[in-house]
């Protein structure tokens, strides 16, 4: 995995998610030591000063530690970066526990970067996405809003219709499984379009 330099993240945030998912997947497990700053800056074909970037956020988050004369040790697995799980999605986890989850398909349409970045994501700026946004419901009851954009480089022949959305999971009609991700969590207060969506009081926490 490279960085991106088209990207709107920035170049340091992106090599410390290379870090965090190669200590995920194992390709630097704990207490091993990490590359030099310099190797990793050549490696990546990023400056330093990156490198340098990077490094504090890893120390910062405690997920590496770093001594001078001694280099750098991988000491923890970064948080919202699963190790060893699959991620299969809400509604194929919810059948195998014999529930029955609704989607409500509110939108299927092409995407460009910068409304990805609207919605709090940094893609790369030169790609195309589909965007979705549906609402998940339990005994038509909803619960989640969801907002996904796929990357049709990964699938440039896709064609997706609300009916299919609405019965089978996006990951089987994708036909792919995701071995790891990267979650932020925060609680908030509904905006206007939330209550509408969700059927909720505007003083009701998310």
């Amino acid at each position: 995995m490279q960085v991106d330099k088209t990207s709107f993240t920035p170049l340091y945030k992106q090599l410390f998610f290379i870090i965090c998912q190669q200590i995920q997947n194992g390709s630097l497990p704990l207490g091993s030591q990490l590359p030099t700053q310099k190797e990793i800056a050549r490696a990546y074909n990023v400056s330093l000063i990156v490198v340098k970037q990077a490094w504090s956020e890893l120390i910062n988050a405690g997920i590496i530690s770093s001594q001078r004369g001694s280099g750098s040790v991988v000491c923890s697995v970064p948080e919202g970066v699963s190790y060893g799980h699959t991620f299969r999605g809400i509604t194929r986890d919810l059948q195998d526990a014999s529930v029955a989850i609704e989607n409500r398909i509110l939108e299927i349409a092409p995407r460009r970067a910068r409304d990805a970045q609207a919605d709090g994501l940094s893609l790369p700026a030169q790609h195309h996405y589909l965007y979705i946004s549906r609402i998940r419901c339990l005994n038509n009851r909803p619960f989640n809003h969801e907002k996904i954009y796929l990357d049709l480089s990964f699938f440039p022949d896709l064609q997706l219709t609300p009916q299919a959305l609405e019965h089978t999971s996006l990951y089987s009609l994708l036909n792919v499984t995701s071995d790891s991700a990267i979650e932020k969590v925060e609680a908030i207060l509904p905006s206007a379009d939330l209550c509408e969506k969700l059927q909720i009081a505007a003083n009701k926490p998310l």
